[in-house]
């Protein structure tokens, strides 16, 4: 009874490991983990598989679960089912009430087991990648990230799989991810200060950050290009520096680095698949992106990009871009192979030979 009150209600840890932060309020608990984190010792070996533990409990709950599929305590909001009520306790807590009690010191990063932020900081911060592939050059920061990577990349082994569209994936949260915010469209984050919806609390931070406050601290040391993203940073360089454009439509030349884009693309250009529709006007689009920079241009006027040299103001960046060569750095280096026009852009050839030479024969 004393140990119950001592570790449930006092929450007091008087054993602690003298190599890692680890505490308990029982003996045995610190030495199940001694031997099994830093010794190695795993005596308790399961007959069915090849699972060691260094700890007699872990094993029974290891044949329960796994090989007996005892799971008595189901989860009210979803189809999760546990074999320890402290799992769905866990469970409940993460994927429905979003805690995240342990948090970065070093970023704004959060989780929701002090395991899960070790983890961010080995990988992230101390870029600690002990775990290699043997099929590619991948390192990973734990082995149970090396086995998701060799499953899902060699092994093609991506048991949940959409029944809307090609999607698969390993993991359950991330298909259910997938499911609400492509097919359902249920965006529980919403910001305060625009119309951007997110399923995603990380998405809807990095969002805030980018857009309203400005933070972008991953620079690229090959041009002036910054994000508040490392993904996205990796993504600029291989697609603008290094031209890596893994993911190829079937129908055309077009090649894209993600795979998202190159389904944008399949729907837009050869399925002619236009969700988006606008509520001003007639207009239809592929995506949300391309509706909202259509709204923002054609029916609230909003130019975001303004001309250093004069008073033009343009409603995308490629549009000022295109100003600023055609008229203040005049490089015409495209020619019109019937007369002596020049332009800046290939498309203006085209048009000028479709207008002036095509109109008069």
């Amino acid at each position: 009874m004393e140990v119950h009150i001592n570790t449930v209600h006092l929450v007091i840890k008087n054993h602690k490991c003298t190599f890692c932060d680890y505490q308990t309020a029982r003996k045995h608990c610190l030495e199940d983990h001694m031997n099994s984190k830093h010794l190695g010792v795993k005596s308790h070996k399961c007959t069915i598989c090849d699972f060691q533990t260094a700890a007699k409990s872990n094993l029974i709950h290891h044949i329960n679960s796994k090989h007996l599929g005892q799971r008595n305590h189901k989860c009210s909001h979803c189809d999760y089912v546990a074999y320890a009520k402290s799992n769905l306790t866990k469970h409940i807590n993460i994927v429905h009430l979003g805690i995240k009690n342990f948090k970065c010191n070093q970023c704004d990063y959060r989780a929701a087991t002090k395991e899960k932020l070790k983890r961010h900081t080995e990988s992230v911060h101390l870029d600690l990648r002990n775990h290699k592939c043997s099929e590619c050059d991948y390192r990973a920061a734990t082995k149970q990230l090396l086995k998701m990577h060799t499953k899902t990349k060699h092994l093609d082994l991506k048991k949940y799989k959409c029944t809307h569209c090609d999607y698969k994936t390993n993991h359950k949260s991330t298909f259910m991810k997938h499911e609400n915010n492509v097919h359902l469209r249920i965006n529980s984050f919403i910001c305060d200060d625009c119309d951007y919806q997110t399923y995603s609390r990380r998405y809807l931070t990095v969002h805030i950050n980018s857009k309203h406050l400005g933070i972008k601290e991953h620079k690229c040391s090959l041009c002036d290009y910054q994000t508040n993203t490392k993904s996205a940073l990796k993504a600029h360089i291989d697609t603008k520096h290094l031209g890596i454009k893994k993911h190829k439509c079937n129908h055309c030349a077009y090649a894209a680095y993600n795979k998202s884009d190159v389904m944008i693309h399949l729907n837009s250009v050869h399925l002619n698949i236009k969700s988006f529709k606008c509520s001003y006007c007639d207009y239809q689009g592929s995506t949300k992106s391309l509706l909202t920079r259509h709204v923002k241009s054609v029916h609230l006027l909003i130019k975001d990009y303004k001309c250093n040299y004069c008073d033009y103001q343009g409603s995308r960046k490629s549009l000022l871009t295109r100003h600023v060569k055609g008229v203040h750095f005049l490089k015409k280096d495209n020619k019109c192979s019937q007369c002596d026009y020049k332009a800046t852009e290939k498309s203006f050839i085209e048009s000028h030979i479709k207008r002036v030479h095509f109109s008069k024969n």
